[in-house]
């Protein structure tokens, strides 16, 4: 027993003893447990599949009746005979195989019902409902939920969703359409489920069994479903669901299967199990020996080295003495030491510098800052990048841009001022210096950056732009936070086009609040938080207000009301522009019907962005809306700037004409601001010139302004075109213009854009008179 074969034989004698015993403890737990799961899965996954067919029939029925609602032929034979009305009901039935199709008048009369029955031979068979001609009481809770919900008919339970028949925005009636819930429902869902499936009406503590699959093995009454719902019913796997009320009482499902029946499957074959261990003992203890007797002269000195390597100790080399294998194996053990060392070099290399580079990474520069931090060092950290990095790319290709980002390293790497240099990928590099004034050691950084290459006869003049990071500046920062704070700054430098930029608290906010209204702009237009302010336009002839502009405003459930200067840049930039305006234009349109129903002859004024008229299908949607509403030519205004027509002038001019042939009214807003010849202004086909109010505002002080806007004016009237003036805030001013000509006067002066209910009070107060529908 003191020889190390005796002990490594005894040592292997009890480790399998002991490994039989886990694996035959194991084996009994793994079956329990797998009989366990195997009941839980099979009910888990029956009450799924259960829930799903219920919700699916539930949606099924609601999206047919709706529908139904809607389909164009039934509405025509609504108001015929009741015997055509019948017949298309029931066509609309057979598409979806309900057992009941009904509708019901404005007044909750059941006016068509049909019901399925099945003949003696089994056949089914449609009939008129006995509830036809009376009134339908559950009428109050149907209209009111959007799902299908339970009814009893002829004390027959139906899943039923009812949807209502309008005509326009009238509704004068519902159709509704439903499903049995019966034996055939119930036999349907045991056989997708696998286990028996039970409905029964709860009432108080007793149950009525209504309808349930094959009885064949288990005889299905209430005494069985109270049993094992109250849990006394041991030898069966179940699960019950409610599937709503039926006449003040719980519809209840109930699906249940025999534990019996489930394990048939499962279970171990001990016998075989137990002969399995003996043999692979009697083998292991065999083996055991033999090895025992190989291995125990070489063992100890192959461990002693193997703990070795384990500690991370790589220069001793494995010299074993024996046999050919263990000779083999000592050479292995040396090799793979060998080969361990080189791959942890170049490992180590690798999570520390770029792959194309070769400088120190995100994770080398990581490191630095907190040591920095640690140390209490006062650094800057300074993120830079050269310009135009896609372009090279895009042009020139990859090869062509990884060598202009190798020329920039190796530029850095050899300046002339001290730093440590990472690279963080593509044209972004990170720079750590000793505090020192940031100014002269910027200007002595880009003088050094900004260089010239030459790439295959091509001349790249890069260009830097760096943000800055001060430690001192930020004492309680970390080190990954002073990062973020140099990208900040960064991004500052390049939107307003400056070389550089040292980071200021601010620009954290100001990022902050866009990026919340970035994410937010969507779900407002969606959920309808956005809201429409109109601000009057003068007719100066008449002084009578004759037009008005929509102004879009935000109305954020937190923030408040959120002028559109800070969120019509952010639906340019994210493609939401589309939406926005299409829905500033149906709310200005519904607006502008309701003022002519009331008798008010209001043109409104909508701004389309240079996305709208460079795709044809706004001005579809929009033309549309004009025809559904019955809209009188030149009702609507489209202002359009300068700077949209000059981006394509050709497609616009096309898109321009195509709207104004449809009876759109069409004006260029801000005149004077924008890049438009007077060619291009010639050749499009406007009718209104607004000039911005930047000339407008000091027209009773300025000389100047006064000159352009009258050249303006009579410019405008040589085109035949009309004239808005914007940005009026005084009387003279008005006077003035009307005196010179101006057809439309629009500023603070004659009232600030106003919300609809703030302005129906303005029009009963205003010295203006307003425009009327003539009769």
């Amino acid at each position: 027993m003191r020889s190390l074969q005796s002990k490594i034989l005894v040592l292997f004698i009890f480790l399998l003893l002991i490994v039989q015993l886990v694996s035959f403890f194991s084996t009994y737990q793994a079956s329990q447990k797998l009989e366990s799961t195997q009941l839980n899965n099979r009910i888990t996954n029956a009450i799924s599949v259960f829930k799903t067919q219920i919700n699916n029939r539930r949606y099924y029925l609601s999206a047919f009746a709706e529908t139904a609602a809607k389909d164009y032929g039934l509405k025509s034979v609504l108001q015929e005979d009741n015997k055509s009305f019948l017949i298309a009901l029931n066509n609309h039935r057979k598409r979806i195989n309900s057992n009941l199709a009904m509708a019901i008048d404005a007044e909750g009369t059941v006016f068509a019902q049909l019901v399925t029955y099945k003949t003696e031979g089994g056949k089914e068979k449609v009939k008129i409902g006995s509830e036809q001609g009376k009134t339908f009481d559950h009428k109050t809770e149907f209209i009111a939920s959007e799902n299908a919900r339970l009814v009893m008919l002829d004390e027959q339970i139906y899943q039923l969703s009812l949807a209502p028949i309008k005509s326009g925005s009238r509704t004068i009636g519902w159709i509704g359409f439903g499903y049995l819930i019966d034996e055939a429902l119930a036999q349907d869902l045991a056989d997708l489920t696998g286990v028996n499936v039970a409905f029964a009406i709860q009432k108080e503590m007793n149950y009525q069994v209504v309808a349930s699959s094959s009885e064949d093995n288990y005889p299905i009454d209430s005494q069985l479903f109270e049993r094992v719902i109250n849990k006394t019913a041991s030898n069966y796997i179940y699960q019950q669901y409610s599937l709503g009320s039926v006449e003040d009482n719980t519809l209840t499902a109930l699906l249940f299967q025999s534990k019996i029946d489930v394990l048939k499957t499962v279970g171990v074959e001990w016998t075989r199990f137990i002969l399995l261990i003996a043999l692979t003992l009697i083998l292991s203890l065999i083996g055991a020996l033999a090895i025992a007797k190989v291995i125990s002269r070489p063992i100890t000195k192959l461990v002693s080295q193997v703990e070795s390597i384990t500690r991370g100790n790589y220069d001793g080399n494995v010299q074993v003495e024996g046999s050919e294998e263990l000779r083999q194996l000592s050479d292995e053990f040396n090799h793979m030491t060998k080969a361990i060392v080189s791959r942890e070099e170049t490992i180590r290399f690798q999570a520390f510098h770029d792959p194309l580079t070769h400088l120190p990474n995100r994770n080398a520069l990581i490191n630095s800052l907190n040591k920095r931090k640690t140390e209490k060092q006062d650094f800057l950290v300074i993120q830079a990048c050269f310009l135009g990095a896609e372009q090279i790319t895009d042009t020139l290709g990859y090869k062509v841009g990884d060598e202009v980002v190798m020329e920039v390293a190796n530029r850095i790497v050899k300046s002339k001022v001290p730093l440590s240099c990472f690279h963080l990928g593509n044209e972004n590099f990170v720079l750590l210096l000793e505090n020192q004034p940031v100014t002269p050691l910027v200007k002595e950084l880009l003088k050094e950056l900004n260089i010239q290459c030459q790439f295959e006869s091509i001349s790249l003049n890069l260009q830097f732009v760096l943000g800055v990071a001060v430690s001192s500046l930020q004492p309680d920062l970390s080190a990954v936070e002073l990062l973020q704070k140099s990208n900040v700054a960064l991004q500052h430098a390049k939107k307003h086009k400056q070389s550089f930029q040292i980071y200021e608290p601010q620009f954290d906010t100001n990022a902050m609040e866009r990026l919340f209204l970035t994410n937010s702009l969507k779900n407002a237009i969606e959920q309808s938080e956005l809201v429409l302010y109109y601000q009057p336009k003068l007719s100066l002839d008449t002084m009578t207000v004759s037009h008005m502009e929509a102004l879009v405003r935000w109305e954020h459930p937190d923030k408040g009301l959120i002028p559109p200067d800070a969120f019509i840049s952010i639906a340019e930039k994210t493609g939401q522009m589309d939406a926005l305006t299409r829905w500033v234009t149906n709310e200005a349109i519904n607006q502008y019907v309701k003022w002519r129903d009331s008798g008010l002859e209001i043109n409104i004024a909508i701004n389309i962005s240079a996305e709208n008229i460079l795709d044809k299908s706004y001005p579809d949607f929009v033309i549309g809306l004009k025809e559904k509403h019955q809209l009188d030519n030149n009702a609507i205004t489209l202002e359009v700037t300068e700077d949209a027509v000059v981006a394509d002038p050709q497609k616009a001019t096309e898109i321009l004409g195509y709207l104004s042939d449809h009876g759109f009214k069409l004006s260029i807003d801000d005149y004077g601001t924008g890049y438009s010849s007077l060619a291009q202004l010639k050749q499009l086909p406007v009718q209104e010139l607004k000039i911005d109010r930047s000339f407008v505002q000091h027209l009773s002080k300025d000389d100047s302004d006064k000159i352009i806007v009258k050249s303006t004016l009579e410019l405008a009237h040589n085109l035949a075109l009309s004239v808005v003036a914007e940005g009026i805030e005084d009387e003279t001013t008005l006077l003035w213009l009307k005196e010179k000509g101006c057809e439309l006067a629009q500023g603070y002066f004659i009232s600030k854009p106003l919300p609809v209910e703030t302005l129906n009070l303005w029009f009963e107060e205003m010295p203006y008179k307003l425009k009327r529908v003539v009769a």
